[in-house]
């Protein structure tokens, strides 16, 4: 995913070591044209674009990554010398974590569709 947001606004936090040596993250203000502090776009793009442009790119990062997993299994599977054990099942797991939160998300999507769908006007 491109970028979540700074939480440079949070106060209050008490207890937490280190918590003040944390920086907000550098290129974050804005995502996909949209401003972060308050939601305006630039140029013509509709507001659910930005959106969809997002998922898009994570759903081919994430296949993307499979790919690169599956390619890296196949190489071990042949007896490629530049794969070892350690580096293929590092692969797959993080691959699997992946897709595993792609599921949750679109799961999470389709639950809040279907209670839109319920909404009576």
């Amino acid at each position: 995913m491109n970028a979540i947001g700074a939480i440079s606004g949070v106060s209050g936090i008490s207890g937490v070591s280190g918590a003040s040596s944390v920086s907000p993250i550098s290129g974050a203000g804005t995502l996909n044209g949209a401003g972060a502090t308050d939601g305006s776009l630039s140029g013509s793009q509709a507001p659910g674009d930005s959106f969809l442009n997002s998922l898009s790119d994570a759903f081919g990062q994430l296949n993307g990554q499979l790919n690169a997993t599956d390619a890296s299994i196949s190489n071990f599977a042949a007896g490629g010398g530049s794969a070892d054990l350690h580096t293929v099942m590092l692969q797959m797991e993080s691959a699997s974590v992946s897709l595993k939160t792609a599921v949750d998300v679109r799961d999470k999507l389709l639950e809040a569709y279907s209670e839109i769908m319920r909404t009576q006007l």
